[in-house]
């Protein structure tokens, strides 16, 4: 990365600087689609030219969605009809990992690199009719740091860093009344000189503001509008925001029937565990939508998800694991930025569909709390066959995960992640070692008439990889002592016992929010995965309260948040930290990588759409799409 220090503070957003490098840095909550579903995030501003304009709807699949509510999604399902509707300051267009402008036009940055000067776009509509205004983001942001329905505060006032106030607070509990630390409300150091104007102060310099803002957290929505932040317009705003002063009817309105953005597509229809659907805005900012609209068919099922498409009802073609076949797979060219192209097929209804295929930035993992006794998290460890689960499970569409941090981001990108796991992987790397598991367990006193028991909870979309997985892994551990029981979970259920601590072991993946390695291993920060706090964890559902490790993953943590600047020297203290944090994870064993996945899209051949990049599908808005003449069966 270039010394910003050095150099000139004026900068346009038209390309942002160091997240276009080989080693730029990259996270939503991943699940259902380790199986090659769409899910969709992204887009790109400017003027939208001369577009055709169909009265076709593009047709997809999604999974179980839980909330329109920017503040409040974690998951992958919600995000991509989130990203449709709702458009931030900066977008990282067709899924690429370069952000680019999106309502902001241009940016001012001090020469400290804490103070940022947005100019937004003049003219820009909500779907309700409003301009966006400055104000409109600061009621936003406001939101995303001080709701009680926001899940991602700790985006704006920690990672990203901006500006903020605490107050220590007397809550009511179910054990009694307790004094906790909680945003201090509208302290956020925004604002708003004019209506185009947000200025933005930060408590340290940080690498990754532009890449960050362009997460659907950070989104836009009508000032006042949601009915969960008390006295907006107050001049003495309350001493936090609480959850029993929340207009529930308001909120629930806006955030699951009646939603305002400011993207390409506006609210048609969401009934939950059936259908979502947009339509195309004609105000939009930018490019107008080329489709009428977006429908979505909800279905958990992957066998039927696939059904569904070779039925023609979808214009995208779900391909879960349990019906791929390699043989089907025509790699063709692999493009300048390294992606594959190519067809599959022919599929069950003869048709072959276009094929490309991006190993993005993702991580898929086993998560362990601590309440699982820790030598049978490592007995856990050593029995787990990476290579073998990621070609004989999951058929070769996956590669072997070591470490948290994807190998696109990782410190000397894939080479060095290769290389740090085969010098230092201390669980039998690249085997199963069930002696040394079962050493560990009669170690600990456990044996033929003593076995120890845990539930290792699987989300159901994944159920013929995850599934077979903890099949194939229970087995292995029964002859080391382990009675691991499987449990199947809708992956909203998942979710919630999680945060809760109603899990023991569990699947679940991180994809990228934004291209950093801090993005994925700030869930590691212990204090992040204390189940108990108010919410629940906000980071892993492992409650990492004891262990060796422990310590130096919040020394390593406390490194990387004292050197968050966008210099070398900052960046090269940083990639020393994010290795300490990865070694502390594999000390007490809380994280057990298994697999990055390579996102893949399947489209029919009557779908012209673009290239999606590296950070994946999540990250491509629908507004490029184009249907051609569907066959008979397809109409």
């Amino acid at each position: 990365m270039t010394d910003n220090t050095t150099t000139s503070r004026r900068r346009f957003l038209q390309a942002t600087g160091g997240a276009a490098s080989a080693a730029a840095i990259a996270g939503c909550l991943g699940g259902g689609g380790d199986d090659g579903d769409d899910g969709g995030d992204g887009g790109d501003g400017g003027d939208g030219g001369d577009r055709p304009q169909q009265d076709k709807r593009f047709r997809e699949i999604n999974s179980t969605m839980t909330t329109l509510d920017p503040v409040a999604a974690t998951d992958t399902a919600s995000g991509v009809v989130i990203q449709q509707m709702m458009d931030a300051l900066t977008n990282y267009p067709n899924g690429e990992i370069e952000t680019s402008n999106l309502i902001a036009s241009g940016v001012d940055i001090s020469d400290d690199n804490t103070t940022y000067t947005f100019n937004l776009k003049e003219g820009v509509q909500f779907h309700n009719g409003d301009e966006v205004t400055a104000q409109d983001f600061i009621y936003s942001f406001e939101r995303l740091a001080g709701s009680p329905n926001s899940n991602r505060a700790y985006f704006i006032r920690s990672s990203l860093g901006v500006v903020h106030e605490t107050n220590e607070v007397e809550v009511e509990t179910e054990d009694g009344t307790e004094t906790q630390v909680r945003y201090a409300p509208q302290s956020l150091a925004l604002s708003a000189p004019d209506d185009y104007t947000l200025e933005m102060e930060l408590s340290s310099p940080f690498h990754s503001v532009m890449e960050m803002l362009a997460y659907t957290s950070f989104a836009v929505v009508p000032a006042g509008s949601m009915g969960d932040i008390s006295g907006w317009d107050a001049d003495d705003p309350p001493e936090y925001y609480s959850s029993d002063e929340i207009d529930s009817d308001t909120y629930q309105a806006k955030s699951r029937s009646e939603p305002v953005g400011a993207g390409p597509f506006e609210f048609n229809e969401w009934v939950e565990e059936d259908r979502a659907a947009v339509d195309r805005f004609d105000d939009y900012h930018g490019p107008t939508a080329i489709v009428a609209g977006v429908d979505w068919a909800v279905i958990t099922g992957e066998n039927a998800q696939y059904q569904h498409s070779q039925e023609y009802n979808s214009d995208t073609v779900a391909m879960p694991t349990s019906q791929y076949s390699a043989s089907n797979l025509t790699v063709e060219e692999t493009d300048d930025k390294g992606r594959d192209v190519g067809t599959y097929g022919p599929m069950q209804n003869g048709e072959t569909a276009n094929w490309l295929g991006v190993p993005t930035i993702n991580s898929f993992y086993i998560g362990m709390n601590t309440s699982i006794e820790e030598n049978a998290r490592k007995a856990v460890a050593h029995a787990l066959h990476q290579e073998q689960i990621s070609q004989q499970i999951f058929k070769g569409r996956v590669s072997a995960g070591y470490h948290f941090t994807p190998p696109g981001i990782f410190p000397g990108g894939a080479s060095g992640y290769d290389e740090h796991a085969s010098n230092n992987y201390p669980y039998s790397y690249q085997e199963s070692n069930l002696d040394a598991a079962r050493q560990l367990m009669e170690d600990a006193g456990y044996g033929e008439d003593n076995q120890y028991q845990f539930t290792f909870t699987y989300y159901a979309s994944g159920a013929s990889t995850w599934g077979a997985m903890g099949e194939r892994l229970r087995d292995q551990l029964a002859s080391a002592h382990i009675d691991m029981q499987l449990e199947e979970a809708p992956f909203s259920t998942l979710l919630s016992r999680g945060r809760q601590g109603q899990l023991e072991a569990y699947s679940l993946g991180w994809v990228m929010d934004w291209p950093a390695p801090d993005n994925f291993l700030q869930n590691a920060h212990p204090p992040k995965t204390d189940t108990s706090q108010e919410g629940g964890a906000t980071g892993l559902y492992i409650d990492w309260n004891d262990g060796d490790g422990r310590q130096d993953a919040i020394d390593a943590w406390e490194t990387v948040q004292n050197n968050r600047g966008p210099t070398d020297e900052a960046e090269q203290t940083r990639q020393d930290a994010y290795i300490k944090m990865e070694e502390a994870m594999w000390e007490d064993m809380i994280l057990l990588p298994v697999y990055h996945r390579t996102d893949e899209r399947f489209l029919y051949e009557w779908v012209d759409w673009e290239k999606f990049g590296f950070g994946g599908i999540s990250r491509a808005k629908r507004h490029n799409v184009e249907i051609g003449e569907r066959p008979s069966q397809a109409q």
